[in-house]
């Protein structure tokens, strides 16, 4: 009897182990599950509602454009130049925040969410490409409606000129192509991670605080963000002589590619292969 009764007992003992052992796996892969999750939901979205979802978060990231050309008219010539361009991560997050929390799709936050249902075999490269497709062209139209909208709208309101658009514009042009793209694979990481940060969070305040931190790091730092810098790269084309579409197309190439690399890659890629390799090693115990 004392031997069944201790078999009971070793036996309540292993289940209660495995059972503590698969709630560890469930809170180790809980993130990776819900941007996962996240990411599917996109893929089931219809096409049309995609492009315009795309399309206001080309508009509503105008916004931290808009501050950052206010704030570069408003201090230069009482601060110095390279000040003010540090001061931007100030405001940057503005539009960064009215996208997220507001639920519009945007190339940079969701390359990474997009790319984890492909690596886990929910979904094919091709389909991959046609959402990154649409929702690239929306965001990019959504920009430069931003600035058709507000070229001289911000001149009448005494907000900026068209000089100080082409000043910000040029600011992010002046790099070699080997900079422009690997300024981009940084930022396109952040806004990756930012992606699993956000996944860890429900309060509305903590993901505020993450959005402000992560965004402000980009434009503090002054990596290329595609999306914003689209809108930053086309004001100074359009009312510029120096800087010629061929500029303009170039910038877009690399950042794309860049932020793609950066949340697709090093973010989504590498995270889900951790976590791969983390439900391989279990397994096998």
């Amino acid at each position: 009897m004392k031997a069944e009764e201790k078999d009971q007992k070793e036996h309540q003992q292993d289940l209660e182990k495995r059972s503590n052992e698969v709630e560890g796996s469930e809170k180790y892969t809980d993130i990776l599950s819900r941007v996962i999750h996240e990411g599917e939901e996109i893929f089931k979205i219809k096409k049309l509602a995609v492009f315009l979802s795309a399309c206001i978060a080309g508009l509503e990231i105008g916004f931290s454009y808009l501050l950052i050309c206010t704030l570069y008219f408003l201090l230069v010539g009482k601060v110095e130049e390279h000040i003010v361009f540090k001061m931007f991560g100030l405001v940057y997050p503005l539009g960064f925040i009215m996208v997220i929390l507001g639920k519009s799709i945007l190339y940079t936050e969701q390359t990474s969410v997009l790319a984890l249902p492909v690596l886990n075999g929910q979904r094919t490269v091709l389909e991959l490409l046609t959402i990154w497709g649409l929702v690239i062209i929306g965001n990019l139209l959504g920009g430069i409606l931003f600035i058709f909208c507000v070229g001289d709208l911000a001149a009448q309101l005494n907000l900026f000129d068209k000089e100080t658009m082409v000043k910000i514009g040029s600011h992010i042009l002046n790099h070699s192509y080997g900079v422009l793209l690997l300024s981009s694979i940084f930022a396109g990481w952040l806004m990756g991670l930012l992606t699993w940060l956000l996944n860890s969070t429900t309060e509305s305040l903590t993901r505020i605080l993450l959005i402000a931190l992560i965004t402000g790091t980009i434009g503090f730092v002054g990596f290329h963000h595609s999306i914003v810098g689209n809108i930053e790269a086309f004001g100074a084309f359009l009312y510029s002589e120096t800087i010629s579409m061929g500029d303009y197309l170039m910038f877009l190439v690399l950042t794309l590619l860049g932020n793609g690399i950066g949340g697709s890659i090093v973010v989504a890629l590498f995270k889900y292969r951790i976590f791969e390799s983390h439900y391989a090693s279990k397994s096998k115990k």
